[in-house]
């Protein structure tokens, strides 16, 4: 009994010592001004990605993109944005080419547990959760596919864009 007391005893002091620690296991930097309207760029340039990907806004999407960017993802490698500008087109070719008289369908892509890591003033790493959700005419929705982005993000003439994206397998 006295173990088990010495053990809870353990256990509240370390709890106090972690809840009342500045380090909590995540990097603390000081928040500039600066640097918090580029958190904000950053998270904006994310948000913009998923929407004109679901929108197959073709411009929209390169614009997203370093004009040399890479982008992995299975079984695919696109090396700048003559490469991006090509998948995105194919794939709004496909939707416009379904059926007439077929349901349409629709994509949502769904972003969470975004992590943005600054490594200098014109670089930060990004990580994202992502889902797809599709959606057909008179139907409900289904989650078709979810992964994680890894980004490198880099600033260029005052502008966030994705160097290098990679979803793994």
């Amino acid at each position: 009994m006295l173990n088990l007391s010495k053990y809870i005893l353990g256990l509240i002091l370390v709890s106090v010592i972690v809840s009342t620690s500045p380090h909590n296991g995540f990097a603390a930097e000081s928040m500039t001004d600066a640097r918090a309207r580029d958190l904000v760029a950053i998270q904006q340039l994310v948000v913009k990605y998923a929407h004109v990907y679901d929108a197959l806004d073709v411009e929209g999407y390169v614009s997203v993109f370093a004009e040399d960017a890479q982008f992995t993802f299975p079984g695919n490698i696109l090396n700048g944005r003559a490469d991006i500008r090509k998948f995105i087109t194919a794939a709004k070719e496909r939707r416009a080419s379904a059926p007439a008289t077929g349901p349409v369908t629709k994509s949502y892509h769904s972003i969470s547990n975004t992590m943005i890591e600054f490594v200098s003033d014109s670089e930060a790493h990004h990580r994202s959760y992502w889902q797809v959700l599709t959606s057909t005419a008179g139907g409900g929705v289904v989650v078709a596919s979810v992964g994680v982005y890894e980004d490198v993000i880099v600033k260029q003439n005052g502008q966030w864009l994705i160097q290098k994206r990679t979803i793994p397998p």
